[in-house]
């Protein structure tokens, strides 16, 4: 911790006494402001292509933190970013993801990868992983399993949407975690179709009667067939594996998700009835009464 405050010092001048640590960083309140001071993976022209994208949402009226320079003016400090926390609420619900969600961000379109390329890639990516560093039992097991259901998904995708119409949204990276530091972070912001954070939402909300009035809304602006993929991909088994593999992560959270794989082959047979597309043959079959 005296590391991050000496960068906050040596970078900003700022002698912080009373913070809160926060993930990989801390916040802090000096000067009449909160702050976040947190760790950054991206490279400084990523960060400009960021900020671009921020002034873009602050114009359309939503607050999100913003970046503050340090004194070399750059955005970037040994490895750590400095932001100004512009919204402080205990709890971030629908109303905030439909904020997002209506923001248009299509003329970012260049630069998006659809869902079916880029987790081609990613699951190509982890089975070479996989051939060359694992003799995890748990993984090389479940793998195909899963593989399995995302290709399927993935081949939906290509064969059921129109690529040409488009339209992206201000969405998340990641929207595990619902507080107001993660969702207002520009380092958490991207730009993606949008029922992509609405289906996150949902999965962890387990709200029927809002996913059967989304349902009916993908239908009306031709969202429907993504929408039913992001609700039943199984994203949280592959960032697990990736975990794995690439992190050296523990195998705890792995085991509980292939243990409750009958729970999982229940909930696909239920969103296949809500959605009514019907993709996994063997489910109903599976499903015990």
């Amino acid at each position: 911790m005296k590391d991050i405050l000496n960068k906050l010092k040596e970078y900003y001048g700022l002698d912080v006494q009373d913070y809160e640590c926060y993930k990989d960083g801390i916040t802090f309140f000096v000067n009449g402001n909160y702050y976040l001071f947190t760790k950054c993976l991206f490279e400084e022209e990523y960060l400009n292509d960021i900020l671009e994208l921020c002034n873009y949402v602050r114009s359309s009226g939503i607050k999100i933190h913003d970046f503050v320079y340090n004194k070399e003016y750059k955005l970037i400090s040994d490895g750590y970013v400095l932001f100004k926390i512009n919204v402080f609420i205990e709890e971030i619900d629908f109303d905030d993801i439909l904020l997002f969600k209506r923001l248009d961000c299509s003329k970012y379109l260049k630069k998006y990868v659809f869902m079916d390329k880029f987790w081609e890639d990613k699951i190509d990516y982890l089975e070479i992983q996989l051939s060359e560093l694992s003799d995890n039992k748990l993984l090389n097991n479940s793998f195909d399993y899963y593989v399995g259901i995302a290709e399927i998904l993935i081949l939906y995708l290509k064969n059921n949407y129109d690529k040409e119409k488009i339209k992206l949204c201000l969405s998340h990276r990641c929207l595990e975690c619902l507080d107001t530091l993660e969702f207002y972070n520009p380092l958490n912001i991207s730009v993606d179709l949008p029922y992509k954070d609405v289906a996150t939402y949902l999965r962890r909300k387990k709200d029927v009667l809002l996913l059967t009035s989304m349902i009916d809304e993908s239908l009306r602006d031709g969202n429907y067939g993504y929408f039913f993929a992001r609700m039943v991909f199984p994203f949280k088994y592959f960032h697990e594996v990736e975990g794995i593999l690439v992190d050296k992560k523990s195998n705890r959270e792995l085991i509980e998700i292939v243990n409750n794989v009958d729970n999982y082959e229940r909930y696909l047979f239920d969103m296949e009835k809500m959605f009514g597309i019907f993709l996994f043959e063997w489910v109903k079959d599976s499903i015990k009464p």
